[in-house]
């Protein structure tokens, strides 16, 4: 009778064990599921983000559309108005002899002194090219293009884009770097469509 009572004790302690260990499961599932749905709300809510930003392209055919009302035919002014057809037309003709290349967009670090927060300028830059001759070397040549420019960047510190005259400085270098490897012809202009530097 003595030894029959440790273990009917032994008997009923294996089973709060066992309960206290699908407890702690249970509780492991539960958190675990609270932690993924988190995330996932905050992949849901970044591409929200995303999906509402304006992106160039966005940007370049609002003013497409709107020129398009400025001049055309059936605007304010008419066929036969002040800014008929025949500017329309010559307006065309002068936007499809200028050879303009949109780049990927730039996400690159910035110059800062040791001991501050990195920073960083996101931006979207058009070159305006010569020719189609020019276009083709430079999709050739992009990864030429895009380390260039990468460089330039990566040697500017954020107060010298702060001003206008500083990103007009820049476009400069970025032309002539761009000018010093190709060979069809030259780059002759360069445009931000769009530039950011973090805070």
């Amino acid at each position: 009778e003595k030894k029959e009572k440790p273990e009917k004790a032994a008997e009923s302690e294996a089973p709060n064990q066992s309960g206290g260990m699908n407890k702690v499961l249970i509780a492991l599932g539960v958190l675990n599921l609270l932690f993924m749905i988190g995330i996932g709300a905050v992949v849901f809510l970044q591409f929200q983000k995303e999906k509402h930003k304006e992106s160039v392209n966005d940007i370049s055919l609002e003013g497409e559309h709107a020129a398009a009302g400025e001049h055309g035919g059936g605007g304010e002014h008419g066929a036969g108005g002040e800014h008929g057809a025949g500017e329309a037309a010559s307006a065309k003709s002068a936007a499809a002899t200028a050879k303009v290349v949109t780049l990927e967009q730039f996400t690159v670090n910035l110059s800062t002194t040791v001991g501050t927060a990195p920073r960083f300028a996101r931006v979207v830059i058009a070159v305006e090219l010569a020719s189609d001759d020019t276009v083709q070397e430079l999709n050739q040549k992009m990864p030429q293009v895009r380390n260039a420019i990468i460089d330039l960047f990566n040697s500017k510190r954020p107060a010298d884009l702060q001003t206008g005259e500083g990103r007009n400085f820049l476009k400069e270098e970025i032309r002539n770097a761009l000018n010093s490897f190709l060979v069809t012809g030259k780059v002759k202009g360069v445009f931000f469509s769009n530039f950011a530097v973090s805070s």
